[in-house]
C-alpha cells in the first residue's frame, strides 16, 4: 500500500520586530552605539570591533531591511548596523539580522525626543532603573521621571503633565495661607487628600481642594461641628404596615434627636437606638462612619438596601441596610471601638 504523501509545511514565519524594545547607549566608541536593553549587563568595554569577514549574505540582508553592516562587534554573533534613514549605529545579533526586522536604536531615541517635545518636555535619557521610564526636563526646569507611554498620551493631549516638586510647593503655599503646614501625601493612598498640621499642633487628614479654598476647620481647636463631641449610632427601624425592617448606621452629635425628628419617619414606625459609640470629635466620627459604609459597599453589597425600597418613608438616600446584617455591622462597630481604645 503506497504511503500517503505529506503536505509540504509552510515556512516558519520570522519573529516580528518589537516596537517597544528599549536601547542603552555606549559612548566609549568613536560613534555612539545603541545596544538592546537585554544586553545592558555587558560592559561598555566589550562593544569593540570584532575581527573577521562579514559574509556577503549579511550585507544582502541588511540592505533589504534598511541597514548597512558597519562592523562585527563584541563577538562573532553580533554586528553593528548603520541605519539608512538616520545613520545611527545599533548592535544586533546576526541571527536577528537574518530572521527578523532589526530596529534602529537611534530612530527609537529620536521618537522619544519628538514625543517629549510635543508634550512640552526635553528628553534627557532613559531611566537606568526601569526600561519603560525616562528622565525629562519640564518647562518649570525640574527633572521628572515618566513612563514613555505616559509622555505619548500627554503629547496626544489626552492627559496633562504636572511636576511633583511644583505641586508640593503649591500645596505648601495653600496650606500656609490657611494656617496649616503640609506634612505628607495621604497614607491611605487617596490622591485627593493630604496630611496637614494646624498651627495648634493638631495633625489632620484633609481634602486638598478644601484646603485650597480654605474650607477646613481644625478638629481640635476649631469651633465647627467637626471639633465637637459626637457619636456613631446604629438604629433598628420597623414600619410594619409597609413591611420595612431595616438598620440605619450614621453619626450625629445628638443621635436621639436624629431619629426622632430628622428622618421623616411615620408615627407608626418603631425605632430602637441599638448602639452608640462616643467619639472625641465630629471629624473622627465622620471618618470612621464613612470607612464603615465603604467597607459594607465594597465587601457586602448584598446588605445595602436600594433607595427605592424606602423612598417616601425615610428622607435619606443611603446608609440603610438589611436587618439580617445586624451582626455584621455590630462587628464593624466593635472594631471601631477597639481601635480608639488607648494602647
Amino acid at each position: 500500500m503506497p504511503k500517503p504523501q505529506l503536505k509540504p509545511q509552510a515556512p516558519r514565519p520570522t519573529r516580528p520586530s518589537v516596537r517597544g524594545v528599549p536601547y542603552e547607549v555606549v559612548t566609549s566608541r568613536q560613534r555612539r552605539l545603541h545596544v538592546p536593553h537585554r544586553s545592558r549587563h555587558v560592559p561598555a568595554s566589550a562593544w569593540v570591533d570584532f575581527p573577521g569577514r562579514v559574509p556577503a549574505t549579511w550585507h544582502d540582508f541588511a540592505r533589504a531591511k534598511g541597514f548597512r553592516v558597519h562592523a562585527r562587534v563584541r563577538d562573532r554573533f553580533h554586528v553593528a548596523l548603520e541605519c539608512a534613514a538616520c545613520g545611527g549605529l545599533t548592535a544586533h545579533k546576526a541571527y536577528t539580522l537574518r530572521t527578523a526586522q532589526p530596529r534602529c536604536g537611534a530612530c527609537a531615541e529620536a521618537d522619544l525626543s519628538d514625543a517629549a517635545r510635543a508634550a512640552g518636555l526635553n528628553f534627557l535619557r532613559r531611566d537606568g532603573r526601569h526600561h519603560k521610564y525616562g528622565l525629562y526636563r519640564a518647562a518649570c526646569g525640574h527633572v521628572v521621571r515618566r513612563q514613555f507611554e505616559f509622555v505619548e498620551r500627554v503629547a496626544a493631549k489626552r492627559i496633562d503633565l504636572r511636576c511633583e516638586r511644583c505641586l508640593r510647593a503649591r500645596e505648601r503655599d495653600e496650606a500656609s495661607r490657611q494656617g496649616w503646614t503640609r506634612l505628607s501625601r495621604d497614607p491611605k493612598g487617596n490622591p485627593g487628600y493630604r496630611v496637614y498640621q494646624h498651627s495648634c499642633g493638631h495633625v489632620q487628614r484633609v481634602a486638598r481642594v478644601n484646603m485650597s479654598w480654605g474650607q477646613v476647620k481644625c478638629a481640635r481647636c476649631g469651633s465647627a461641628w467637626n471639633a465637637r463631641h459626637s457619636f456613631i449610632y446604629l438604629l433598628r427601624i420597623d414600619v410594619p404596615q409597609m413591611g420595612l425592617h431595616v438598620l440605619k448606621l450614621g453619626f450625629s452629635k445628638t443621635p436621639v434627636k436624629r431619629h426622632r425628628h430628622q428622618l421623616g419617619l411615620p408615627r407608626s414606625a418603631r425605632v430602637e437606638l441599638v448602639r452608640v459609640l462616643p467619639m472625641a470629635t465630629g471629624h473622627d466620627a465622620c471618618a470612621q462612619e464613612s470607612a464603615a459604609h465603604a467597607t459594607l459597599r465594597r465587601h457586602h453589597l448584598d446588605v445595602v438596601v436600594p433607595p427605592e425600597v424606602y423612598a417616601g418613608v425615610l428622607n435619606v438616600k443611603s446608609e440603610i441596610y438589611e436587618a439580617w446584617g445586624f451582626a455584621l455591622i455590630m462587628g464593624l462597630l466593635d472594631q471601631i471601638e477597639a481601635d480608639k481604645r488607648p494602647a
